[in-house]
């Protein structure tokens, strides 16, 4: 059997960090192509975006079913269908593997799980679970989310009718654990989210009931049953104004010392108070007081760039039924909000992106009726240099007379490939142009030469990479 070997190389311009650094340049916004769909970038909690290979990556479902789609330029393009019934879904990615959460209603739901495949920049179900896990949330959920912890467990958050409830499963994540209740007395609209830190994973919460937000956190291997005591985010802030601090509305972005961004909605409802806010909860586990966002808008998110410490809070700059996507910025490490930006132009709703932090730039949709739109919106940073990957084997390997290496390039271009004697002397030399994720074939002849090890090097633009041939004859 031909066995495969996926190299990654990562280059970068240079480190940035944060603080230590003149500051970026003004926000750079792109508009991507509109996408027809026919279910929206909801739900308020969920992520539905990702960067992997060079590419971002989305799940999104039009009149044909659930898919994912790839961004080539500023155009989606569809590379697998994962269902023929339309979902909303929820993306959490470790290394090449994206795990989908599909979400349509308590009794349709499902796990699918994807891998990426380097040499056409694609990705395939995965092998280790290459059918949809099912299972079966309680009545009265409105949505659910996915994390993994550092234990490579997967977590499941979501609301019930009365309660709020999480469920867990080990990989490959094919059964599931029965529900643990993490608060009661909440009402049917409320929501939840999970989110994995620092050795830890935490679910955080609205409760309309009691007009707060409400968070827990487990211990990496520990019990699955043991959580901490509610903490009541930023309960200090708390007012006795309209229907309370809390709305079913949040999302949430984790720095890498833990600190935890929550942008949430409140029920205030009356002018001079927020009505989007941003939660911070910090490594030793207390709770900022609240920090005012916005006094209109609804359902935002929060995004983070730690390679320059900024974080952004997007939302829709409407009461609830559409209209422009508006952002506003802050210093990740001293909150103190900007002024608001337009994003994205229109009556569109449902803001939704990446549950990893972003570096250069970041992808930001959101939805209408028909459509799903977009924007890559960049700090002003000059991006990453692009992975270059290189997939190839030899075959045979040994061989007796003649053999062929297949490589494939992701960027494309110009190659060189050299062959080499066991003393580093050069016997063959072949130049090409590689088209980006097409297996290219190069044949190698044997016969003039003695028996025994032999090195192939291939050299792109940016990387190259040795391999060892052995001649048996």
């Amino acid at each position: 059997m031909v066995k495969r070997f996926t190299l990654l190389f990562c280059a970068f311009l240079f480190s940035l960090h944060a603080f230590s650094q003149e500051p970026p340049g003004p926000d750079i916004v792109t508009e991507l192509v509109p996408l027809p769909v026919a279910k929206n970038t909801g739900e308020k909690p969920q992520s539905k975006v990702w960067t992997h290979a060079c590419k971002t990556w989305t799940v999104l479902a039009d009149a044909e079913g659930t898919h994912l789609w790839r961004l080539d330029d500023t155009k989606w393009t569809r590379v697998l269908t994962l269902s023929s019934i339309t979902y909303n879904a929820d993306c959490k990615v470790v290394g090449n593997v994206a795990h989908v959460l599909l979400y349509r209603g308590k009794d349709l739901i499902y796990l699918t799980s994807l891998e990426h495949v380097p040499a056409q920049n694609t990705y395939r179900f995965w092998s280790k679970r290459p059918e949809p896990s099912s299972l079966r949330l309680d009545r009265g959920a409105e949505t659910a989310t996915i994390d993994i912890d550092s234990k490579g467990r997967m977590w499941l958050a979501s609301d019930a009718t009365s309660s709020v409830e999480v469920r867990w499963s080990d990989s490959p994540y094919t059964t599931w654990s029965d529900p643990i209740t993490l608060a009661t007395e909440v009402t049917e609209d409320d929501i939840a989210a999970v989110v994995a830190m620092p050795g830890k994973v935490g679910v955080m919460w609205s409760n309309l009931n009691k007009q707060r937000f409400g968070f827990r956190t487990h211990t990496d291997g520990a019990d699955p049953t043991a959580w901490s005591e509610d903490e009541v985010p930023a309960s200090q802030s708390a007012l006795n104004v309209g229907l309370g601090m809390a709305d079913d509305h949040l999302n949430l972005a984790i720095a890498d010392d833990g600190t935890l961004y929550c942008a949430v909605k409140t029920e205030y409802n009356k002018e001079g108070y927020p009505r989007i806010a941003l939660l911070v909860r910090r490594p030793s586990g207390t709770w900022d007081d609240l920090y005012e966002v916005s006094q209109s808008g609804t359902r935002p998110i929060v995004i983070l760039n730690e390679e320059i410490g900024k974080l952004k809070v997007i939302y829709t700059n409407s009461q609830e039924h559409g209209g422009n996507i508006v952002y506003k910025e802050s210093a990740a490490p001293s909150i103190a909000f900007g002024p608001v930006r337009t994003l994205i132009d229109g009556s569109y709703n449902n803001v939704t992106s990446s549950k990893a932090n972003y570096k250069s730039d970041a992808v930001v949709l959101a939805s209408n009726e028909t459509h799903a739109v977009g924007v890559q919106i960049s700090d002003g940073i000059p991006p990453e240099v692009c992975p270059v990957y290189m997939d190839w084997t030899a075959y045979p390997n040994p061989f007796s007379s003649k053999t062929a290496v297949y490589f494939s390039l992701l960027e494309g271009g110009q190659y060189t490939m050299v062959l080499y004697d066991s003393k580093g002397a050069q016997l063959d030399l072949k130049q090409g142009d590689a088209v980006a994720g097409e297996i290219n074939k190069i044949e190698f002849d044997g016969e003039n030469l003695p028996r025994g090890l032999y090195f192939v090097r291939v050299k792109s633009q940016e990387r190259s990479q040795t391999m060892k041939l052995v001649l048996s004859k």
